[in-house]
C-alpha cells in the first residue's frame, strides 16, 4: 500500500459503499503499519452491533407473510472469510509502530469488541440499539413500517435502548423481535382498542429492557406501569431515564415496578404509597415474548387474570414468537386464556429478524446474518 494510501478512512477504502464486498485484504494490513486512527475506523466499520432493526438480513429473503415488519434496505460489507483472523492479528501485534500507549489500548479494544461481536449475543458486551415507532397506523402496512423513509418527527419517534452483557439465563436483557413488532403494531392498535377514561393505567408484564411499554405510553397516550424481575428492574429503569427526553415531548408517562407473576397478588406501585394493588386493576394487559420455558403458560395467564379489569372494555394484547420446540406452550396459553373466560378478537402472524445466536450465514454471529422470527400476535378479551 502507498504511503498516501495510508491516510484514508476506512470509508475512503469502501466500507459503506454500494460496490460488491470487500475482501479482509482489502482492509489496512499491519505490515503496512497503519496508524491508529486508521485502525480505529476500520475497526468501527467492522462492527456488527445493530444500532437499529430496519435493516434485512442480506442472506434472507423475507418471507411472504402480510405482516412482514422490516423494509428491504441492503448493506455491503467486507466478507467475514478472514475477519476473525484479521482482529486476531490486531490483538496480538505490539502495535509498535504507534507511540502513544492510549491508542494502541482503544485499538486492541476495539479488535476484541469486534472478536466478541462475532461470538453470539451472550459473548458480546453491552449494546445500545435505536429503534423507529410509527406514530400512525398510516405509516404501517401488514404491521409494519412503509418501505419509504419516514424520517418526520411528526411521523415516527425513537426509542435507544442500553441492553446490558448477558449471563446465565438474563433473558430481559436483551430486545427481542417479538417487541419490536408489538411496539410498531401499537399504533394500529390504537383504532380498535376500546377507549381508556385519562386516569386508565396500562400494564406491561415482562417489560425487559421496556421498548412495548415505553412506545405504548407514546402511541396510546396513558401512564404505563413497566414490570419485570427485581434483577431486571435497575436496566428497565435506566432506559425510562434515558428516553425522558422522547416521552416528555410527548406527554407520555411510564412507571417501573417489580411484578413476580408466581405472586401477582404482591404488587404495589409508588403512586399508592407501596400500598399492595387491588386485584383486577389494568384495563389493557400487553407482553411480548413472554413464553419461552414450560412454567410461563401458567405463571403469564394467572398474572393477567389477577389484573386485568373485568368487563367487556378490557384488553390483553400479546405477540409470541413462533419457536420450534414451543408449539406445547404456546397452545397451552392459549387453553388457559380461554378458561379465564377470555377470546380471541383479533390475531395474525408476522415477521422480523433477531440476531440471538447468528443467523443461517457464515456463523460469525455477525448482525447481518441474522435470522428471521416468525410472530404470533393476538388481541384478546372477555366472551
Amino acid at each position: 500500500m502507498a504511503n498516501d494510501q495510508l491516510q484514508l478512512s476506512a470509508n475512503d477504502l469502501g466500507l459503506q459503499t454500494d460496490d460488491e464486498l470487500l475482501d479482509v485484504l482489502d482492509l489496512p494490513q499491519l505490515y503496512t503499519q497503519p496508524s491508529a486512527q486508521i485502525l480505529l475506523s476500520t475497526l468501527d466499520d467492522l462492527t456488527s452491533q445493530p444500532s437499529s432493526w430496519e435493516a434485512t438480513p442480506r442472506t434472507s429473503t423475507p418471507r411472504s407473510l402480510s405482516g412482514a415488519s422490516t423494509p428491504l434496505r441492503w448493506r455491503r460489507k467486507v466478507r467475514s472469510e478472514g475477519v476473525p483472523h484479521y482482529l486476531t492479528k490486531i490483538i496480538a501485534s505490539p502495535l509498535a509502530w504507534i507511540e502513544d500507549d492510549g491508542e494502541k489500548e482503544r485499538v486492541w479494544q476495539s479488535a476484541a469488541q469486534r472478536m466478541s461481536e462475532r461470538s453470539g449475543r451472550m459473548a458480546r458486551g453491552d449494546l445500545r440499539r435505536g429503534f423507529k415507532i410509527p406514530l400512525h397506523a398510516a405509516n404501517v402496512k401488514g404491521g409494519c413500517v412503509q418501505d419509504r423513509e419516514v424520517e418526520d418527527a411528526e411521523e415516527m419517534f425513537e426509542i435507544t435502548l442500553h441492553e446490558p452483557a448477558m449471563t446465565a439465563d438474563s433473558m430481559g436483557f436483551k430486545t427481542w423481535a417479538s417487541s419490536y413488532l408489538l411496539a410498531k403494531r401499537l399504533s394500529i392498535l390504537r383504532e380498535t382498542l376500546p377507549r381508556m377514561a385519562r386516569e386508565a393505567r396500562i400494564l406491561e408484564l415482562g417489560a425487559g429492557t421496556g421498548l412495548v411499554g415505553l412506545a405504548a405510553a407514546v402511541i396510546l397516550q396513558r401512564t404505563v406501569v413497566l414490570t419485570d424481575l427485581p434483577e431486571i428492574l435497575p436496566n428497565l429503569q435506566r432506559n425510562v431515564r434515558d428516553n425522558a427526553a422522547v416521552l416528555a415531548t410527548h406527554g407520555a408517562k411510564v412507571e417501573t415496578a417489580v411484578l413476580d407473576w408466581s405472586h401477582p397478588e404482591d404488587f404495589t406501585l409508588p403512586y399508592k404509597g407501596d400500598r399492595k394493588l387491588p386485584p383486577h386493576t389494568f384495563p389493557l394487559i400487553l407482553a411480548a415474548d413472554a413464553v419461552y420455558a414450560s412454567t410461563h403458560p401458567e405463571l403469564l395467564v394467572r398474572a393477567i387474570g389477577y389484573h386485568l379489569c373485568r368487563g367487556g372494555d378490557t384488553r390483553v394484547v400479546v405477540e409470541i414468537p413462533i419457536r420450534e420446540g414451543f408449539g406445547a406452550e404456546r397452545d397451552e396459553f392459549r387453553e388457559r386464556m380461554k378458561g379465564l373466560g377470555l377470546r380471541v378478537l383479533g390475531e395474525g402472524e408476522e415477521v422480523g429478524y433477531d440476531d440471538w445466536g447468528g443467523g443461517d450465514g457464515d456463523g460469525d454471529g455477525d448482525w447481518e446474518e441474522a435470522g428471521e422470527v416468525v410472530c404470533w400476535w393476538s388481541v384478546w378479551g372477555w366472551g
